[in-house]
């Protein structure tokens, strides 16, 4: 089974970038097509920078999420999906001061664990029992077990590697479909994916809304703005017109137009707000 060849990225945090505050574990090799990571985010408390700004932006990756709420006053963990996002989205920091353990999955692999299509999801968040209650009381009991997270981590890898998996209609044209996007970093026709694979635009599209929550060339777009986040993330030096022609942009305002709908900023603040 090949692992999937795309690494999302979110836009730099000072809160979510200390490892005291953010742990991240890959899922083992027969999981790698289905999810990207495990992650763990501790309880602010007292850590929190006095004064310091409390909202990090949410930027649109295609990943979907379960996640859980584990409150240590209290019995209950709450379970939820975090659906794709097509547009940046707030989170307060300092309003939500639970530990959140989440399963970030891959475009396309919640759905082969919760059989919902992923437009129901999409700029959502929905509760876990809503859509799959055995599913999501399975999961409370392993993380209410555990003794860390990192067993926790280990029992719901355990747990998923005999739930994820079977197959839906058109899975190797979607999942080919994925790959040629990444390959050209967004830069591609939903036309010539259709042609490639032999399917009308509209039932790839209709594939799409399916099992990522938004349309093929929605998708494209996201991936597009991925390879530019990724490249002005990976080297300080990146100018702004740079990251955009590289990442296919036919210029610097096309590029602009993206980062501020995905990003919710100026390229230019974010620029600064690195710095």
């Amino acid at each position: 089974m090949k692992p999937c060849s795309y690494i999302p990225v979110q836009a730099d945090s000072a809160n979510l970038s200390s490892p005291e505050r953010y742990r991240e574990w890959k899922p083992t090799p027969e999981l790698r097509k289905f999810i990207f990571c495990y992650w763990h985010a501790v309880q602010i408390g007292s850590s929190y920078k006095e004064g310091a700004d409390s909202t990090e932006v949410i930027v649109p990756d295609g990943c979907k999420d379960l996640i859980f709420r584990l409150d240590r006053s209290g019995p209950d963990i709450e379970g939820f999906v975090v659906g794709t996002v097509d547009r940046a989205a707030w989170v307060d920091m300092e309003y939500d001061r639970i530990e959140t353990f989440g399963i970030r999955f891959y475009p396309g692999g919640l759905q082969n664990l919760i059989r919902e299509p992923a437009t129901f999801f999409t700029n959502r968040i929905v509760s876990l029992p809503e859509v799959a209650k055995g599913l999501a009381k399975e999961l409370r009991d392993l993380l209410v077990g555990a003794f860390s997270i990192d067993e926790a981590v280990w029992q719901v890898e355990r747990y998923l590697l005999v739930r994820v998996g079977g197959s839906w209609v058109w899975e190797d044209t979607f999942r080919n479909s994925l790959e040629h996007i990444y390959r050209a970093k967004g830069n591609i026709r939903v036309k010539e994916i259709a042609g490639r694979e032999a399917i009308s635009e509209k039932q790839l599209t209709r594939i799409f809304y399916e099992r990522t929550g938004v349309g093929t060339k929605t998708f494209s777009r996201i991936i597009r703005f991925q390879h530019m986040l990724k490249l002005l993330k990976s080297d300080e030096r990146m100018t702004l017109t740079q990251a955009a022609l590289l990442s296919g942009y036919y210029d610097q305002a096309h590029g602009i137009r993206d980062f501020q709908a995905f990003c919710s900023s100026l390229p230019s603040d974010y620029l600064k707000a690195r710095m």
